[in-house]
């Protein structure tokens, strides 16, 4: 059953309260769906708190980008001090395997300084 608070705004259980305040502490990796005819998607990566070294990332992605999925175009771009997306703009079989390993390739990395969650599921597109 819905409860709400005093403000009118949703009450939340102590486990959603809970996995919110672990949320504001944690690396968040999200895949994303943007569309699926055509196909693209792009994974999230939000920090809880400004990127000291930001090309520690872009680095790690080029790393990556060197050696897997050649064939599929992506780009990376951080759109704040915390937020940096992984996008592909043309869909391909290889795209949603591409943004899988890219996402547990960061979340391992990422892993060892600060915890990591990963949220989000691609849609079932045929291409």
């Amino acid at each position: 059953m819905l409860q709400f608070n005093p403000d009118g705004s949703l009450k939340l259980s102590s486990d959603q309260l809970k996995q919110n305040e672990r949320e504001k502490h944690s690396i968040i990796i999200s895949k994303e769906q943007i569309s699926e005819k055509p196909a693209k998607a792009q994974i999230v990566i939000r920090f809880p708190e400004n990127v000291q070294n930001p090309d520690e990332i872009t680095g790690f992605y080029r790393k990556i980008q060197a050696n897997q999925f050649r064939s599929v175009e992506h780009s990376i771009s951080q759109f704040d001090g915390k937020t940096f997306i992984i996008k592909v703009e043309t869909g391909s079989m290889l795209m949603y395997g591409l943004l899988n390993f890219m996402a547990d390739c960061f979340r391992d990395r990422l892993a060892q300084k600060s915890n990591v969650i990963v949220k989000g599921s691609w849609a079932k597109t045929v291409f």
